[in-house]
C-alpha cells in the first residue's frame, strides 16, 4: 500500500504520493548511523503492508552523529520537542550499534527514557528492535541484557510460543539477528515471550501493560544487509563468523521477508483497536 513520508532523507528521492485512505500514523525513531539506508529498509517493508501508512522520522536530539552533519539532521528529521503534542498510532524504535556499552554510557540514554515515558500518552502501541528492545525491556521492567562472547549473527527460525494477534498466521517465524547481547530467561508476569529460539533466545516479546512489542532482531533487513555487515566487520579486522542460515548456493537468500511483512501487518491492523 501507500507510504507517505512526512520527512526524512528518502523523501527527496521518491515520489511522495498522498494516501487516499486514512493512513496509520507511524513514528519511526531512527537510531542507526546510516539514516538513509534504514529509512529505505523500513519504507520498503511498509510498502508491502495492506494498510496505508504515514511515516514521521525522529532522531535523538542529544546524540552527536559521526556520520551525518547536524545541519542535515535538523533539516530532515524531527526531534521529540517537535512532536511532543502529537499523537501516533504506532511507534517503531530501531536498533543501534551501542549494545556493548552500559545503558548509562549511551549519550542519549536520558532522552530515550523520556521518549518511553512520553509514549504512554501519545502512542497506541510501540515496537522496539534489537538494542532498543533490550533497552526498552531494561527501562520498562529492569531486566538487563547479557553480553555474549561471540556475535549472534544470521537468520533464525523461531518457534511460536504464544498465539496472539501479533503471531496470527505463523507456525514459525524467521528473523535476522545481528547483536552482541541477549536476554536470559524471562519470568516477569507482565512480559510474554511470543517467539523464541534455543540459540537466539527470546525473539518476540510483548507486554499489555506497556502496550509494546520487543523484537530482538531486524525484520526490516534487506537481502544483502547481513552480507554487507559481514564484509564491513571483516575489513575492520573484527572477529566475525559467516552469518548462519543465510546462504543458499553461496548466495544470500531472503527467507524472512514474508514473515516480516506478516508480523508488521498484524501489528498495524491491531493498532486501531487499542484504546489509549
Amino acid at each position: 500500500m501507500t507510504v507517505q513520508l512526512k520527512n526524512g532523507f528518502l523523501k527527496q528521492h521518491v515520489d511522495n504520493t498522498v494516501c487516499t485512505n486514512q493512513p496509520v500514523k507511524l513514528l519511526v525513531v531512527n537510531l542507526m548511523p546510516n539514516k538513509l539506508e534504514t529509512e529505505r529498509q523500513f519504507v520498503h517493508l511498509f510498502s508491502h503492508l495492506s494498510m496505508d501508512v504515514e511515516v514521521t522520522f525522529l532522531r535523538m536530539a542529544t546524540h552527536h552523529s559521526k556520520h551525518t552533519p547536524e545541519a542535515k539532521l535538523q533539516q530532515f528529521y524531527a526531534v521529540l520537542a517537535d512532536v511532543y503534542d502529537h499523537h501516533f498510532d504506532g511507534m517503531v524504535v530501531t536498533g543501534a550499534p551501542v549494545e556493548e556499552l552500559q545503558y548509562k554510557q549511551v549519550d542519549y540514554w536520558n532522552e530515550f527514557k523520556t521518549l518511553l515515558n512520553w509514549r504512554h500518552d501519545h502512542v497506541r502501541e510501540s515496537i522496539f528492535e534489537c538494542w532498543a528492545a533490550q533497552a526498552g525491556i531494561y527501562a520498562d521492567f529492569g531486566i538487563n541484557k547479557r553480553i555474549i562472547s561471540q556475535k549472534l549473527f544470521g537468520v533464525y527460525r523461531c518457534r511460536i510460543d504464544q498465539q496472539t494477534e501479533l503471531t496470527a498466521g505463523f507456525n514459525q517465524l524467521s528473523m535476522p539477528q545481528s547483536r552482541h547481547a541477549t536476554l536470559g530467561h524471562i519470568n516477569d508476569p507482565q512480559l510474554d515471550v511470543l517467539a523464541s529460539d534455543p540459540e537466539a533466545g527470546p525473539v518476540v516479546l510483548a507486554s499489555k501493560q506497556t502496550r509494546s512489542t520487543y523484537l530482538s532482531g531486524h525484520p526490516e533487513y534487506e537481502t544483502n544487509t547481513l552480507f554487507n555487515e559481514f564484509n564491513r566487520d571483516r575489513e575492520k579486522g573484527l572477529p566475525i563468523q559467516m552469518p548462519k542460515n543465510y546462504f543458499s548456493a553461496s548466495k544470500p537468500t531472503n527467507t524472512w521477508q514474508n514473515d516480516s511483512i506478516r508480523l508488521y501487518d498484524n501489528w498495524v491492523h491491531s493498532l486501531l483497536r487499542v484504546q489509549v
